[in-house]
């Protein structure tokens, strides 16, 4: 059973992300102090990667953007808080799969379906406009995101299939 930590922190992640994809350019104050404050803590052994992933992602935006896949609302690159939200993901994401201890066949369907998922909530909340055919748009995600959650886990996977062998 999971402490009451992880599931204060799950949540405070999910209220963080919202406030972030609802609020945008209004909090990016607050968006870039706390996402910088995840980094601060997260351990230092983890920190490259962690600004490894949050630019794989800011990268992989980018992309979707070039391609005209969507659009950012009132931007024609990624947004300052969308990168700010990259960098508070990656933090937690890598500390979430620490506890977790997932496997990294789990990984692709879950990054197959929560990626497209958390765009489409963004979508919802006015953050971004699709420019491409909705069903591109959804699976172009959904391969992208399969992709994208095993290779940025790939540190705390290895590590953890080290400290068990030892």
């Amino acid at each position: 059973m999971m402490s009451l930590r992880f599931w204060l922190l799950a949540a405070g992640f999910d209220v963080w992300w919202t406030l972030a994809v609802w609020g945008r350019d209004r909090f990016i104050i607050f968006l870039l102090i706390s996402s910088f404050l995840m980094l601060a803590f997260t351990p230092s052994r983890r920190r490259l990667w962690v600004a490894v992933a949050c630019t794989l992602g800011i990268m992989m935006d980018s992309l979707w953007c070039i391609l005209g896949l969507f659009e950012f609302t009132d931007s024609a690159a990624v947004p300052a808080w969308m990168m700010a939200l990259w960098l508070g993901f990656s933090a937690w994401w890598l500390w979430l799969l620490g506890v977790l201890r997932l496997k990294v066949y789990w990984l692709i369907p879950l990054g197959a379906v929560s990626g497209p998922l958390a765009y489409f909530i963004g979508m919802n909340l006015g953050a971004m406009q699709l420019q491409a055919t909705p069903l591109y748009v959804w699976l172009a995600l959904a391969a992208g995101w399969a992709l994208f959650l095993p290779l940025i886990s790939l540190p705390v996977l290895l590590n953890q299939h080290s400290l068990r062998r030892s």
